[in-house]
């Protein structure tokens, strides 16, 4: 039976279904899968870079980048409007996820996917460097980000990949709260001392679901792994300025509103960590992680992951093949194997490679 994709009339710009490659010729570049039996490749994107007044050097130091001083997030692979990362190289080079939706739909993302969120990308992939601590802050549910008019609320988790001596981050309430009692701490200015700390270091991991308060401390460097939203509301700021000298906006009742006042008896994420096999980290709606420490060659069997996988390499180097594309991956790049892929074998070009995966 044959498979059907869609494309953008070249005059009308109306998205139409067209059979393949037959009906496909003469509009653009070779579109995949084709009748010679070539599948979708694995994709890089050209990461955002952005330079907040808290960023730091790690990820300058872990992408090797040149004429940067600080970078505090590198969006490695996002559709979200205004800030979407685009294809590196290759036939699809300078592609923006949603047209790659639009073009090969299921293939791409999976049907289950594709069938949910339409062209709609559903995750965000993050490197974050702090020099300073940022603001204390929340992300709304899906309820109330629809209810805002935005897609997706923001359900997140942290991977920390370098965390200087002492450094820490909050995550959560230290103790159950009332929505009064949060307001008092709020008037009397005690919040920080309400939230619950936690030292960090290199292979902790901490799921973040939406209205749960938390901040990311001065020292950490981390992948975040979240819902494709930018939709954050601001708790509390440390009274800082902006580069004009003004104070930053906060977000009161929005923060109210999204926040969940219940604590958990723990924050972390507890696993077993070893060499030379995936270890999953966290498994919810919202996506699944794992991670993978590699000394030698691994294979990795995805025919049953109905969805793309991301892979974001922070240690070492390592040689790629996927259905028969072959890549290279090393630390501080990213890589989006298409839903169509089956087979993936990775082998370390140093001594240990290490990189985070995820997939919905």
């Amino acid at each position: 039976m044959a498979s059907y994709w869609t494309r953008r009339d070249d005059s009308s710009n109306e998205l139409l279904t067209v059979k393949p490659w037959d009906e496909a010729i003469g509009h653009g570049d070779k579109p995949y899968p084709d009748p010679d039996g070539a599948s979708l490749p694995p994709l890089k994107f050209t990461p955002v870079l952005k330079a907040p007044l808290w960023a730091g050097r790690g990820i300058v130091n872990l992408k090797k980048l040149c004429g940067y001083a600080t970078v505090g997030e590198s969006w490695e692979i996002s559709g979200v409007p205004g800030d979407e990362t685009l294809v590196a190289e290759g036939p699809m080079q300078g592609q923006s996820l949603r047209q790659l939706i639009e073009t090969y739909g299921a293939d791409l993302v999976g049907k289950a996917n594709f069938k949910r969120f339409g062209t709609e990308f559903p995750l965000l992939i993050k490197f974050i460097s702090a020099d300073g601590d940022l603001s204390i802050q929340v992300h709304p549910d899906d309820a109330m980000a629809w209810r805002h008019g935005k897609p997706f609320g923001k359900t997140e988790m942290w991977y920390i990949i370098g965390a200087e001596e002492g450094a820490t981050l909050c995550s959560g309430f230290s103790h159950d709260l009332t929505p009064e009692a949060y307001d008092k701490i709020m008037e009397e200015g005690t919040l920080p001392q309400h939230l619950a700390q936690h030292e960090t270091h290199v292979g902790d991991c901490f799921f973040i679901p939406a209205g749960q308060i938390h901040s990311i401390g001065r020292g950490n460097l981390l992948i975040e792994v979240q819902q494709s939203s930018d939709l954050t509301y601001r708790v509390f700021d440390f009274n800082r300025r902006d580069a004009q000298g003004n104070l930053r906006e906060l977000h009161a009742a929005l923060a109210r509103e999204a926040l969940t006042f219940k604590a958990r008896p723990d924050y972390r994420t507890h696993y077993d960590d070893k060499d030379d096999t995936h270890i999953t980290l966290e498994q919810h709606p919202e996506f699944t992680t794992g991670v993978m420490h590699l000394t030698r060659p691994f294979q990795r069997d995805l025919t049953a992951v109905d969805s793309f996988v991301v892979l974001v390499a922070y240690e070492g180097s390592a040689e790629g093949a996927c259905d028969g594309h072959a890549f290279t991956l090393q630390q501080g790049e990213s890589i989006l194997l298409p839903a169509s892929a089956r087979q993936l074998t990775l082998t370390p070009a140093t001594a240990r490679f290490s990189c985070i995966e995820t997939y919905v």
